[in-house]
């Protein structure tokens, strides 16, 4: 129901009584209706009640159709006298995409694509196919075919990261360092109304990571939405997992995430992935081998993955969440040996991790998940449970051991913001800043708090860990950010350079800018 109505404005677009008007230099996106419409579309998506292509594409057919009225009721040139000599016609110059120092439009953010093509068609640009559509207002061109059957946007984030720690008893722990947590650029596409893609590559720490690269195709049945990804595709373990890096309320992702992934430790893994999903729930189920690498010498490991969540109470006044997931995974004996290694003050500072001898022939590793939460308001709190049991073989140090993490977070929108969440994944979503810096607002402050516990002491000399974070980020706009966490952490290691217990804190800074 709630998608028929993003079909019906974007049919409206098409026969705006003031496009029917004879055409101009912009007969369409400078029209206030038209702006009007977009807004109600991007408000609409915004709030998940339809997807961002879907929308990108009705807009194009929308374009499309009403550009066709257009030159079908525009009036017929008149003939020239007989007598009059024969002129040529005026050869206009090529329609162009302006890249910057766009001009604001009344009744819109930024320029709409005519008026910015009309700024520079003396001062030089890109020349601008006839069937190639482009549209600037969500931060980043979105290209699309006029016939809505070919859509693609660039995307890409940046986050710069500071970490400080004291109070340690190990002198080495207490560190400040500084990096590049990401530099992620990549594209999204869709072909025709089923086939989509997504390729993102990350440049951080000085090294090049191939993350979310794939193929899909998508398939509405009734009120289900359902597709199916080949590639490299993140593993589906939860909120925090499946939340961006620029929708996270913290700085670092939960210890679930990392803690209970699959040998090796990696979160994006090769494989093929179904998934289903409603205004209130979705599921999917994977296989799984192993990252992207260039190590052809001996078999993948192996996983089937499955999540689900729920949404008994789904009101725009808040929500109730309930999910799990679970993962069987094979590995091979030709895999080597590894150790367990969690960080309990964030990514940067390797030193503070809660540590396990090496756990020599595992054959094998079953884990599982347990999700609730909600919001209210302005209020939200989540909580995430796992166990992942690691089985040995029969050349094994060890029989099984068992990794146990809780997290629980909690975070309240000082601003009036509402929190963001996606009722069809069960995961957070970038925020919706009301007061942007860009319309001379002040932005929007969200305060966080978070608890975590870790217990891998049944693993050969496995440790315990505890860590309190309290947060509070700006965002200035829905694309830039500035993020401060505090932690204070303690570990009680039995093996590794920092064994015994410990304690310190840690202060962690972040500037982030997505599009």
């Amino acid at each position: 129901m709630r998608h028929s109505y993003a079909v019906s404005l974007c049919a409206l677009l098409a026969v705006l009584p003031s496009v029917a008007r004879a055409q101009t230099a912009s007969p369409l996106d400078t029209d206030p209706s038209y702006q009007t419409m977009l807004a109600l579309i991007d408000e609409m998506v915004e709030n998940k009640l339809v997807s961002r292509e879907r929308a990108d594409t009705l807009i194009a057919n929308a374009k499309a159709k009403a550009g066709r009225a257009l030159a079908a009721n525009a009036p017929s040139p008149a003939a020239p006298p007989l007598t009059a000599p024969p002129t040529a016609a005026p050869v206009l110059p090529p329609t162009r995409v302006q890249v910057a120092n766009q001009t604001a439009d009344p009744g819109a953010k930024i320029a709409p694509v005519p008026v910015g093509n009309a700024q520079v068609v003396n001062a030089g640009g890109v020349a601008l196919p006839a069937d190639l559509a482009v549209d600037w207002s969500r931060g980043a061109p979105v290209f699309s075919s006029r016939d809505g059957k070919f859509t693609f946007k660039m995307r890409g984030r940046l986050l710069a990261d500071i970490s400080s720690t004291g109070g340690s008893d190990f002198d080495r722990r207490n560190i400040t360092v500084s990096t590049l947590r990401q530099f992620r650029v990549g594209a999204i596409g869709t072909i025709g109304d089923h086939l989509f893609y997504q390729f993102e590559t990350d440049f951080r720490r000085n090294a090049t990571e191939v993350v979310q690269a794939f193929v899909g195709y998508r398939q509405k049945f009734g009120k289900t939405d359902a597709d199916v990804r080949f590639g490299n595709l993140i593993t589906d373990r939860g909120i925090d997992i499946g939340t961006a890096s620029t929708a996270n309320p913290f700085i670092t992702t939960n210890i679930n995430t990392t803690a209970l992934a699959t040998q090796g430790g990696k979160v994006f893994l090769m494989g093929a992935v179904g998934r289903a999903g409603g205004k209130n729930w979705h599921a999917s189920f994977g296989v799984h081998g192993d990252a992207i690498d260039s190590d052809f010498t001996r078999s993948d490991n192996r996983m089937f993955l499955g999540r689900a969540h729920w949404n008994p109470i789904l009101t725009k006044h808040g929500l109730i969440h309930i999910g799990g997931w679970a993962y069987s995974e094979n590995i091979p004996d030709t895999t080597l040996a590894t150790t367990f290694a969690q960080g309990m003050a964030g990514a940067l500072n390797n030193s503070v991790r809660v540590e396990s001898a090496a756990l020599t022939g595992a054959d094998g590793s079953k884990a599982f998940g347990l999700e609730l939460g909600g919001t209210l308001g302005r209020f939200y709190a989540f909580g995430e449970y796992g166990q992942r049991t690691v089985h040995g073989g029969p050349t094994s140090t060890f029989r099984s051991g068992k990794i146990k993490a809780l997290s629980v977070n909690g975070g309240f929108w000082i601003t009036g913001e509402t929190p963001t969440y996606a009722s069809r994944s069960g995961t957070y979503v970038a925020p919706n800043v009301l007061n942007s810096v860009l319309d001379g607002g002040w932005g929007a402050l969200e305060a966080v708090v978070r608890y975590e516990d870790l217990d891998s002491s049944s693993l050969p000399l496995g440790g315990t860990g505890t860590a309190g974070t309290l947060g509070l980020n700006w965002s200035l706009t829905n694309n830039f950010r500035f993020m401060a966490d505090y932690t204070h952490f303690r570990t009680d290691n039995r093996t590794g350079s920092f064994v015994g217990r410990d304690s310190g804190d840690t202060f962690a800074a972040r500037a982030e800018v997505a599009f």
